[in-house]
Parts: C-alpha cells; sequence; structure tokens
C-alpha cells in the first residue's frame, strides 16, 4: 500500500506496528489529543460509521459493513481495496478552508490551510455521510410490493389529484396500511388508492373480512397488468379511474308525488368511489362461475377502463349513467 501524499504519511496509518488482522484493535485512542492519528485507517472508517445515537456504540456491524465494502471494492475495481481507500482519503480531504476571524461584532471569514490531521478526519467524516445519504435515498424510494414505484405515476385529471392517494405520504410497500379511514367523512380521500381497490373487493356478505384474501388478488391483478401491459400496474389503475368515473348523474327533485329527475355535476370524490365500485363489481359477476380468476378477471377490467373500451363494465355502467343525465337536463 501506498501514501502518494507525503503530508499525509504519519496521519494515515496502515502499515507496520499499525497493520492488524481486523480492523477492531480496542485501543483507547480518545484518551489523548492525536492519538487517534496512530488509529488504523480501516478501523477509523469503522469508527465514523457509528454516528447518530441509533447507531452509537455498534461497532460489529460497522465492522461487518467495512468488511463488505472492502470486498465488494475489490471485485468492482480488481484491486486492492486498502489502496483505493488510501487513494480516495488522498482526494477528499480539503486543503483549504475558511475561518472566522475578528470579535465584538465585526466578524469576517478568512482562507486558512487546512492541517494534514484534519484532512483526513474529513476525509473520512465526508465518504461516511455521503454514504448515509445515498442509503437514505435508497430507501426513500418507496415501491408497491417491492416492484413498481409510485413516484412516477401521474394524474392526468387535475380535478382527481387530491383524491387518489398514491404519492408522497400515501405511498406504502403493501396495500394494507390497517388505517381507520372510516371514522370521519372524506378521510378515505387520504387511504391509498391500491388500499382502496382491496377494500372495495370485500363486497356481500360471504367476502366481508377477508382482507388478507382480498389484498392478495390485488397483488395477483398487478402482476397480471405488468405482463400484459408492460407498464406500472399502479399508473393503468389510476388512468382506469379517470375513465370509469361519471362525470354526469341524475337525481330525484321535488316532493308531495311531484317527483321528476334532475341532471347535476358528479363531485371528484364521488366519482373516485364509483369508479372503484364499478370495476370490482364487473369483475366479480364476470368471475362468477367462470373458469377465470377473480384477478384475471379484474386486471381485464382495469386493463379495458384505462383503455376506454367498452368492453369494460365500468366504461358500459358510466356511458349509461351519462346518457340518462343527458336526457334529465
Amino acid at each position: 500500500v501506498e501514501i502518494n501524499d507525503i503530508s499525509l504519511v504519519d496521519f494515515i496509518a496502515v502499515k507496520g506496528k499499525n497493520a492488524t488482522f481486523v480492523a477492531h484493535t480496542a485501543g483507547r485512542y480518545q484518551r489523548k489529543a492525536f492519538r487517534k492519528a496512530q488509529c488504523p485507517i480501516v478501523e477509523r472508517l469503522v469508527c465514523t460509521l457509528m454516528r447518530y445515537g441509533r447507531n452509537a456504540g455498534k461497532k460489529l456491524q460497522a465492522c461487518r459493513i467495512v468488511k463488505h465494502t472492502l470486498e465488494l471494492i475489490n471485485v468492482l475495481t480488481d484491486q486492492n481495496p486498502v489502496q483505493v481507500l488510501i487513494d480516495a482519503i488522498t482526494n477528499s480531504g480539503p486543503r483549504e478552508d475558511s475561518t472566522r476571524v475578528g470579535s465584538a461584532g465585526v466578524v469576517r471569514r478568512q482562507a486558512v490551510d487546512v492541517s494534514p490531521f484534519r484532512r483526513v478526519n474529513v476525509a473520512l467524516y465526508l465518504m461516511a455521510s455521503g454514504a448515509s445519504e445515498l442509503m437514505a435515498e435508497a430507501a426513500s424510494e418507496i415501491k408497491l410490493f417491492g416492484k413498481w414505484s409510485l413516484d412516477e405515476v401521474e394524474i392526468s385529471d387535475i380535478s382527481l389529484v387530491d383524491f387518489i392517494a398514491v404519492k408522497g405520504k400515501h405511498a406504502n410497500y403493501t396495500n394494507h396500511t390497517a388505517g381507520r379511514y372510516q371514522r370521519k367523512s372524506f378521510r378515505k380521500a387520504q387511504c391509498p388508492i391500491v388500499e382502496r381497490l382491496a377494500c372495495s373487493l370485500m363486497r356481500h356478505g360471504r367476502n366481508s373480512g377477508k382482507k388478507t384474501m382480498a389484498c392478495r388478488i390485488v397483488k395477483h391483478t398487478m402482476e397480471i397488468i405488468h405482463i400484459l401491459t408492460d407498464q406500472n400496474p399502479v399508473q393503468v389503475l389510476v388512468d382506469a379511474i379517470i375513465n370509469s368515473g361519471p362525470r354526469e348523474d341524475s337525481t330525484r327533485i321535488g316532493s308531495a308525488g311531484v317527483v321528476r329527475r334532475q341532471a347535476v355535476d358528479v363531485s371528484p370524490f364521488r366519482r373516485v368511489n364509483q369508479a372503484i365500485y364499478l370495476m370490482t363489481t364487473g369483475s366479480r359477476e364476470s368471475s362468477f362461475r367462470n373458469i377465470k380468476t377473480i384477478a384475471e378477471c379484474l386486471a381485464d377490467e382495469i386493463i379495458n377502463a384505462a383503455r376506454g373500451s367498452s368492453n369494460s363494465y365500468a366504461i358500459k355502467k358510466k356511458d349509461e349513467i351519462e346518457r340518462v343525465a343527458k336526457a334529465n337536463r
């Protein structure tokens, strides 16, 4: 192992008496200033990973992470991973920084050279912090059932954006959040749209409460949609809901025997509710006494609705409702 920067030779402990078999020497390097310069550089990387309260003291876990890291570096670069680590520290440590100069309210920033010891310290800190941020970014992308990204789903109808919960805080790994959305009016608008589809399947007495079965059906449905369309199945579902919700309906007006039908606009919330209801009803009816499973029928229904095809039960019902409403204007 070679240290290219001669100024860092005394502060990157890697050879001679600092060579060890493992990255855990149990040395008390914190007892005196600058003593940690004698700590093996791989162990210093381990100690830097033990930051923030939840990771404090978990040195065995940090050692395991560093061991796997060095193995990956060897596989990816076909070089000595300790040499790669030293080159990274040499390149990452800033040579110049700024400090506060002055007092009594007159304070300015002054450029200063960075000592070799601090260069090594800052380089280790920056690399460990960068790894933590990359891990957080990777973990922040939530995929439904671990397969389909929810961040790329687009809701083309602006009026339904607030009532189709699919992105942001509504993103989930499964379609079972155990939320009590029925406790207050309009709260179910915050329920993830895939979970609402599962809840709508639990209709008629014999299916009531069987949410695990409904979740399994929806999962199979999503996989079938992905195979048939080669698209994100959540996007297909959102498009189907946008196409299936009737925009106009008719209601009863009048009393005392004089009753007539009057055409009215449908709210965005009811459009979403009716779209989900019509799709699940159509799939339930088509799968009854049929060799096709409920998941296959639901997948066909959602795909046809997303395309606006008249083969969809929901599209046919929507057209019928709007046609009756048009006659009652």
